[in-house]
């Protein structure tokens, strides 16, 4: 049995401090299933590019899957919020819920992220993982966790008692030079290597699981495996959490890489295969609105608008007519006619807020964001 780590006793408590990455002793074996799973979540994050690539507003793509992975993340550490309350936050008078908020917080961490590795050209170092922090615990009581701080105290995450304080910064010094240097092991195999070794170290008080599937998406993008963040490997190891935390822990109890690395490369392949095949939907439901804007004379002098109101509507699924007003520089009233067309269309449906304000919910594409294909 491979040993991935010591002990340390300290008082009554055994710290347990992982050993460097990669494994050793023997070193990691790439056995025939981990070979057969490598290309498949290889082929379905080729596919997933290729389809990034065709799509006509790539940005408004990401924002709904970033919010996907956000809220599938979160609801794995007991943080449950939905689309709506996601969609609905910025157009209501309230402030979001404690658990919208750290959603929100999400979404703006991989921003962040994202920025400091691809604009700023930061390596993949500690300074982007503690900013990262910092942002996703920035409020909604994620500011009671010291963020962007490593963690001063000892925690306990189960049967597992993580490095003391003490230890954490040698030990992220070390994961971050694993992620930085060059290795035998694939790209997409080390990625995973990394979230558990990170999920070992425990660095933070809180955030640690969110922080470390966030880490997986950043590495694929850092070393050109997925173009876009629009992977939520979240809804695979959402769906079989049980095994997700068992399979973490025989790594720390067992040595055992491989079967991490087994259920990590199926969770990219089938949560690639999940997301090219809502992509797929989403374009064909895009393709089939604007079929309609171009044949129905309830557009004929406004046909260009209307396509307009309804990419806004793809960003925005849940809006109002002043806001998509002011988004595209257009007339109230212009707007409100053609999301008049779209109510009696089936489009979008209309509902009736604070006295006489009307929202406009674009349901076809929320029932797709939320669809589940088994």
């Amino acid at each position: 049995m491979r040993k991935t780590g010591v002990y340390q006793k300290l008082g009554d408590v055994n710290y347990f401090i992982p050993s460097p990455l990669p494994p050793s002793n023997p070193p990691f074996e790439i056995t025939a299933e981990i070979i057969s799973l490598y290309g498949q979540a290889s082929f379905a994050l080729g596919q997933l590019n290729e389809m990034s690539m065709r799509l006509p507003d790539p940005n408004r793509f990401i924002k709904a899957y970033v919010i996907k992975e956000a809220l599938l993340s979160s609801s794995i550490e007991g943080i449950h919020t939905t689309l709506i309350d996601i969609f609905t936050y910025p157009l209501g008078e309230e402030k979001p819920t404690k658990d919208t908020q750290l959603v929100l917080n999400y979404t703006k961490a991989l921003d962040i992220a994202l920025r400091m590795v691809k604009e700023e050209e930061f390596p993949l170092v500690t300074r982007v993982i503690l900013k990262t922090h910092e942002v996703l615990m920035s409020a909604g009581e994620g500011d009671k966790a010291t963020p962007g701080v490593y963690r001063k105290q000892s925690v306990r995450v189960g049967e597992h008692v993580p490095p003391p304080a003490s230890e954490i910064e040698t030990l992220m010094s070390e994961l971050e030079k694993y992620i930085n240097e060059p290795s035998e092991l694939p790209s997409l195999i080390r990625a995973g290597l990394v979230h558990v070794q990170f999920e070992t170290i425990h660095p933070f008080l809180d955030g640690n699981g969110r922080i470390g599937r966030l880490l997986i998406v950043l590495m694929l993008i850092d070393n050109g495996l997925l173009h876009l963040p629009i992977l939520y490997p979240s809804y695979y190891f959402k769906k079989h959490h049980m095994e997700y935390y068992q399979v973490l822990d025989r790594v720390r109890t067992h040595g055992d890489f491989e079967s991490w690395i087994v259920y990590y490369l199926k969770a990219i392949r089938d949560s690639a295969l999940d997301a090219y095949r809502r992509a797929k939907e989403i374009e064909v439901l895009e393709s089939r609105l604007k079929d309609i804007i171009q044949e129905r004379s309830n557009f004929v002098k406004m046909r260009e608008t209307a396509s307009l109101v309804l990419n806004c509507l793809f960003s925005q699924p849940i809006t109002g007519i002043a806001e998509i007003s002011q988004k595209l520089g257009m007339a109230y009233n212009t707007i409100s006619n053609i999301l008049k067309h779209f109510v009696e269309l089936d489009i979008v449906t209309e509902t009736i807020i604070h006295k006489r304000n009307k929202l406009y919910r674009f349901e076809m594409y929320l029932d797709l964001l939320e669809k589940n294909y088994d």
